[in-house]
């Protein structure tokens, strides 16, 4: 695998840099705006545009913890940084797949994402998507009910207005039941800047109106070489880390030692025959790979997404989120959103869901690899089999190691084809199928008392009063 090297990673470093403090970055925001001059920002060319000089971005650098904590609903915190074991999250769309068959997601689409990712056991998240049948004011905080009642995971709602932040954090802290948010941060945010150099009043109200719990926020940028950004990677690359080294310091000033998540993994191309961005092509992986080794230069958690342009759960969906997501794992990143994405993210399928689960159980064992003492090495064994007969498969040690030493999978066809065909010749997306059927078959597990879903209920009345 191509890594940046200690000196390449120094220079797209020193032009991120220079185009802050030359270029400089555009905020809407005139209160953040002006907090930045105060602090030692630079006035731009224009009046919402920031230059930000490099002792600035290394001040507020130091501020942003290493690593960010997830937890999930049922008390369980898990801690995000560089060298930590990857996790796998859902993400968000537009559209559900059915039978290869489109249409727009509606709130049972997202309760049964929801209720899948409880049950995949690689899945560490669940990520809001848009609602038809929800107003879209009222999509963010809806989105985050219907996930908080049929998910225990982590919760990651998709933001629509910054209004939408006060709802979902009241009805986090009911369901942290007593435990502040800081302590238990259940759920975090997250939003785009906007290419080239522009983080947008949206973003900023939802920074600060989010603000005072260190609830994680994961600052993404998301390039599109060769249309938003510059078509040479490298390029992309130094852009992109200027947009979310800007937002770390913004975000710092707001709130101070807030943890944050370096995002250049949601990476795009454009395709210059048809215009079609694209999010599987390999140079996407690349990028993403890059802004892995950026984040953990900096010190930062990492985020990315396994992602394909496939339109249904196909061959070529498998090559690019194998691909891609292979990639990801080797990079070391954090965080790997993209379960049951199809479509350049545009699309959710349940199928396509429990695959990336058992994708996901293959790539982080590549990820935990060997285990090398003396009882791995196995010498004993060797000796007793090598030098007294028998076979290893009878051996004690074998016994002792085989169920962690070797993967299985219930998914893929790992038999003779005498049996694969007497149980009927199923290909992996048939697998896949009657999975989901199966989990979403099953009645409802609840994640709520009475009581808590009777508030956030409650609360999302309120707020749908005031849209």
């Amino acid at each position: 695998m191509p890594t940046l090297r200690h000196e390449q990673i120094a220079e797209i470093d020193r032009t991120s840099r220079r185009i802050l403090s030359e270029i400089g970055v555009r905020v809407d925001d005139d209160r953040l705006r002006q907090l930045a001059l105060s602090a030692g920002a630079g006035q731009g060319s224009t009046n919402d545009r920031l230059l930000l000089p490099p002792e600035m971005v290394d001040e507020y650098l130091a501020l942003a913890p290493p690593t960010a904590r997830f937890a999930d609903c049922r008390g369980g915190v898990r801690e995000s940084g560089t060298g930590s074991r990857p996790t796998f999250w859902t993400g968000a769309a537009l559209n559900w797949i059915e039978d290869n068959r489109v249409r727009s997601i509606v709130s049972k689409d997202l309760a049964d994402m929801a209720r899948l990712a409880d049950a995949l056991p690689n899945v560490s998240a669940v990520v809001g998507t848009s609602i038809e049948d929800v107003p879209p004011p009222a999509r963010d905080f809806v989105g985050f009910r219907i996930l908080a009642e049929n998910c225990g995971k982590h919760l990651r709602p998709l933001l629509f207005t910054a209004a939408g932040v006060e709802p979902i954090l009241e009805m986090a802290q009911v369901i942290a039941d007593g435990r502040t948010l800081a302590e238990h941060p259940l759920v975090s945010f997250g939003y785009s800047c906007l290419s080239p150099l522009h983080w947008s009043q949206i973003s900023v109200e939802l920074w600060r109106r989010s603000s005072g719990h260190k609830l994680p926020l994961m600052l993404n940028a998301e390039p599109i070489a060769g249309a938003t950004s510059p078509v040479t990677l490298a390029g992309s690359v130094a852009l992109s880390n200027a947009e979310i080294l800007a937002g770390v310091v913004l975000v710092q000033l707001l709130e101070p030692a807030r943890p944050v998540i370096h995002n250049l993994g949601f990476a795009h191309t454009i395709d210059m025959r048809s215009a079609a961005c694209l999010s599987g092509a390999p140079e996407c992986g690349l990028m993403a790979h890059a802004g892995a080794q950026m984040a953990a230069h900096y010190g930062l958690p990492s985020a990315a997404w396994m992602c394909t342009d496939a339109l249904i759960d196909d061959g070529q969906a498998a090559l690019e989120k194998t691909m891609i997501g292979l990639v990801q794992v080797l990079a070391g990143t954090n965080v790997i959103w993209g379960v049951g994405q199809l479509e350049t993210q545009k699309a959710l399928s349940p199928v396509q869901a429990v695959i990336d689960d058992a994708r996901a159980d293959m790539l982080l064992r590549i990820w935990d690899g060997l285990c090398v003492d003396d009882e791995n090495l196995a010498y004993e064994a060797i000796r007793d089999v090598a030098t007294g007969g028998g076979d290893f498969l009878a051996h004690d040690h074998t016994l002792r190691h085989f169920r962690e030493a070797l993967s299985e999978s219930p998914l893929m066809a790992r038999t003779q084809r005498e049996t694969w065909e007497a149980a009927g010749s199923k290909h992996l997306n048939q697998g896949a199928a009657e999975r989901a059927e199966q989990i979403l078959a099953q009645p409802p597990v609840r994640h709520l008392s009475d009581q808590q879903s009777q508030e956030l209920r409650a609360i999302e009345q309120r707020a749908l009063q005031r849209c």
